[in-house]
C-alpha cells in the first residue's frame, strides 16, 4: 500500500508545477507566526491549510494543483511584505 501511495504522489508532484512540500511548509510555518499579529496572514494560513487538507483526502492533481496555487500566491504576499527574505 505505501507503494502505491508513494506512486500517487509521484505522479501529482509530475503533473503539477514544481513546489516541494518543504516549500510549503515553510511558506505554511511563516504565515502562522505572523497570523497572530495580523487578519490577512491569518486568512491566507487558512486558506493554505484548507488546501492542503483537500489535497491531502484526495489526493487529486486538481487539488494539488489548488495547493501549489494557494501556496505561491501566499509566497507572492510575503516577499511583498518581506522583499529581502528570498525563498
Amino acid at each position: 500500500m505505501k507503494t502505491i501511495d508513494s506512486l500517487i504522489d509521484f505522479l501529482d508532484r509530475v503533473a503539477t508545477p514544481r513546489m516541494t512540500d518543504t516549500q510549503i511548509e515553510i511558506i505554511e510555518d511563516k504565515l502562522l507566526d505572523l497570523s497572530i499579529e495580523g487578519e490577512e496572514a491569518a486568512r491566507r494560513y487558512g486558506d493554505l491549510y484548507r488546501s492542503r487538507l483537500n489535497w491531502e483526502g484526495t489526493r487529486s492533481a486538481e487539488q494539488r494543483q489548488n495547493l501549489v496555487d494557494q501556496a505561491q500566491d501566499a509566497q507572492a504576499w510575503l516577499r511583498g511584505r518581506f522583499p529581502s527574505e528570498t525563498r
